[in-house]
C-alpha cells in the first residue's frame, strides 16, 4: 500500500463507480484517504461493500472499502473535504443539484469527466473557489459490479484548481494518486489538457459507437482512419479560435494515441448499446457550438453528433 504523506487524512466522496470513479477511488484508498464510493447502482455498491474493487489487466489492485453509499445525499454525514463527480455527463446537473445540501461548505468539489465545460456547470453552484477539474489519460470496462478491466493508461493525468483558494488540494489529490501510482500532475493551465483529451475522445469514440466497432477496428481500417484524421483537424482550429495552442506534431500524438487503444469499446458505444444518453453534447456538440462562436464549419463535428443523436433516438 501506498503511504499516506499528508498530517491530515483527506475525505473525499467518489460519485460513480464506473470505470473511470472505481479506479480513482482505488488509487486513493491505497494512498490512505478515507474514501466513501457511491453509486445509485445498489447492486454495484453491495458488491464492493462485500468485496472491495479491484483492477485488473492494464493496472492491478485490490483495496476494500469501510464505507459506501447509494445516493450523493447519503454523503452528508461523512462531513466530507472532496467530492469527485465521476458520473457520464447527462447525469452532471442531477448530481450537482444533488450536492447542494449534501456537501459542507468548505468542501470542494472536482470534475473527473469527459467533456467540456463541465466544471463551468459546478462552478455555477459551488463557486468557482471551490472547484476543481481532472483529465484523466487511463480507460476501461467493468468486467464485474466491482471490478474495472483497465485497458490503458497514457500517463500521466492531470488536475488542477479553478482558482488559486483550491491549489492546494489539488496538489495534495495529484501527491496521493501519484504515490499510488496512477501519475497524476498540476499542470499550469488545465484547459489545454481538457481540450487535448475532448478531441482524442471526440476523434474516435462517436464513429466507434456508429460503427459498433472497437478502436482498433476503426484505426487499422483505412476510410476509418480518416475519418477520424479529419474530426481531429476540424476540431483543431476550433480549439486554436479559443486560444488553445498544440504543436506542430499534434495530430500524429492523438492518431498514435488512439491507436494505442486496442480493442477498448470506448463508453458511448456501450450506452448506445444498452438505451443510455450520450456524452455527445459535451464532445462533438460543444465543439460545433465554439465553431458557430468563431464562424467556423464543423461538417464533421456537426454530422457525428446527428447521427449519434439518431441512434440514441432509435434505441428509446
Amino acid at each position: 500500500m501506498a503511504k499516506n504523506t499528508n498530517k491530515a487524512r483527506l475525505r473525499i466522496g467518489v460519485i460513480g463507480m464506473g470505470p473511470i470513479g472505481s479506479t480513482l477511488a482505488a488509487h486513493l484508498i491505497d494512498a490512505g484517504a478515507f474514501v466513501v464510493p457511491c453509486d445509485v447502482d445498489r447492486d454495484r455498491i453491495d458488491m464492493i461493500k462485500k468485496a472491495g474493487i479491484r483492477l485488473e489487466h492494464t493496472i492491478q489492485k485490490e483495496v476494500s472499502v469501510t464505507e459506501a453509499c447509494y445516493s450523493a445525499q447519503e454523503l452528508e454525514r461523512y462531513k466530507l473535504d472532496l467530492v469527485v463527480i465521476a458520473v457520464k455527463t447527462p447525469s452532471l446537473e442531477k448530481v450537482v443539484s444533488a450536492l447542494q445540501k449534501a456537501t459542507p461548505e468548505r468542501a470542494f468539489v472536482m470534475c473527473a469527466q469527459n467533456g467540456l465545460d463541465n466544471e463551468l456547470e459546478i462552478a455555477r453552484v459551488f463557486g468557482k473557489d471551490r472547484t476543481l477539474r481532472m483529465v484523466v489519460n487511463y480507460a476501461g470496462s467493468m468486467s464485474a459490479p466491482n471490478t474495472v478491466h483497465v485497458t490503458f493508461f497514457n500517463p500521466p493525468n492531470y488536475v488542477a484548481a479553478l482558482t488559486p483558494m483550491g491549489k492546494a488540494v489539488a496538489s495534495t489529490i495529484a501527491q496521493l494518486l501519484s504515490s499510488a501510482s496512477l501519475k497524476t500532475e498540476v499542470p499550469g493551465n488545465i484547459q489545454s489538457h481538457v481540450w487535448e483529451k475532448v478531441i482524442l475522445n471526440a476523434a474516435l469514440a462517436p464513429v466507434c459507437a456508429i460503427t459498433r466497432l472497437t478502436m482498433k477496428d476503426v484505426m487499422d481500417f483505412p476510410q476509418g482512419l480518416e475519418i477520424v484524421k479529419a474530426i481531429i483537424d476540424e476540431s483543431v482550429r476550433v480549439a486554436e479560435a479559443e486560444g488553445i495552442e498544440f504543436g506542430k506534431d499534434f495530430r500524429q500524438f492523438c492518431v498514435k494515441y488512439l491507436k494505442g487503444g486496442g480493442y477498448h469499446r470506448p463508453s458511448m458505444l456501450v450506452d448506445l448499446e444498452n438505451g443510455l444518453p450520450t456524452e455527445i453534447d459535451r464532445l462533438n456538440g460543444r465543439i460545433v457550438e465554439y465553431g458557430r462562436k468563431h464562424g467556423l464549419p464543423t461538417p464533421f463535428n456537426q454530422t457525428i453528433t446527428a447521427l449519434v443523436h439518431m441512434l440514441e433516438s432509435s434505441s428509446k
